[in-house]
């Protein structure tokens, strides 16, 4: 396989690179992670071409076109990583979750395209959702990957290219070269320190369901195998979502840790929802495989031995 990954240097980036087949050739990009090509290097990952593109700049995507050549498809990671961020700065939300994927759908087409959305566009909604549920969301970062899916399908409907594409409603994951930003690093981080207390943004009965990135890449693995003839929105999440004060409970029974919660202020993602949506194991065969005690003892271990491997965003 021949394949474009934009986004590689981010967290579900690196984990793609190195969990890919050896035999294919992969057209790596990124932007402002200087420390990508020597991961590379490290990794050993000779079958990655790594390319410095800003995707918002249509002369460097057409150029990134022109290196590609032909390609099998693209899996499409870049975006703005921090949603809680996007009420900050809007504007460089929407440039970095819609108008790169447009950038990128009108000067770089390809024959298939798996687009990691997010299951933020739920955002407003409460209890079970599928892609078929109706959308009103207020966040920024929502907003954005909404509007970044239905470019996805305009092209493919209007354009023909993608000829197939998926776009994922991705809930989220934890796992190596994850940002520091994360529940599961900042609570790592805080048991290094001796902490005795852990800080909650908002009222800790917000939900969240993330799985062990190696699910999550293996899901993404077999999206771009599907028939050339898909064109198709779906969710990947693992089915089980909890409470982030009930994560932080499982994070410190794991490691046999007692530690204070405390919460403080608000979070601007809010999650009330599930997603009831089996399409991924109902048609592509997939259901996650790795509990959260099993991943996030992984995780602790490649922290500890990986202490400045987290990666920005």
């Amino acid at each position: 396989m021949r394949l474009i990954v934009t986004g590689a240097s981010g967290f579900i980036g690196r984990n793609v690179l190195v969990r890919a087949p050896r035999d294919w050739q992969i057209l790596a990009t990124y932007n402002e992670a200087s420390d990508f090509p020597a991961f590379l290097e490290q990794q050993r990952l000779m079958n990655v071409l790594p390319i410095r593109c800003d995707l918002t700049n249509q002369g460097q995507v057409a150029a990134l076109c022109g290196t590609a050549g032909k390609v099998d498809g693209a899996l499409y990671l870049a975006a703005n990583g921090d949603p809680a961020a996007s009420t900050r700065d809007p504007f460089r939300d929407l440039r970095l979750n819609a108008e790169a994927m447009l950038t990128f759908l009108e000067y770089c087409p390809v024959p298939h395209l798996v687009y990691l959305s997010s299951g933020a566009v739920y955002d407003g909604l409460a209890g079970t959702v599928t892609p078929e549920s109706a959308l009103h969301p207020h966040l920024p970062y929502a907003i954005s990957k909404l509007a970044a899916e239905s470019y996805v399908r305009y092209y493919a409907e209007k354009r023909r290219t993608p000829a197939s594409y998926v776009n994922v409603r991705f809930f989220g994951a934890y796992g190596p070269y994850e940002p520091l930003r994360k529940i599961t690093t900042r609570f790592l981080t805080a048991i290094r320190r001796g902490d005795r207390q852990f800080t909650l943004r908002g009222d800790g009965r917000n939900l969240i369901d993330f799985m062990y990135v190696d699910d999550a890449v293996d899901a993404l693995f077999r999206l771009l195998a599907a028939p050339r003839d898909t064109r198709l929105t779906l969710d990947l999440a693992s089915g089980n979502p909890t409470s982030v004060a009930d994560i932080v409970r499982a994070m410190a029974a794991a490691l046999d840790h007692e530690i204070e919660i405390a919460c403080d202020g608000a979070t601007e993602e809010y999650i009330e929802f599930r997603s009831g949506d089996r399409t991924l194991a109902d048609r592509f065969g997939f259901v996650p495989r790795i509990g959260f005690d099993d991943g996030f003892r992984r995780l602790a271990a490649f922290v500890a031995e990986h202490q400045s491997a987290a990666v920005r965003g």
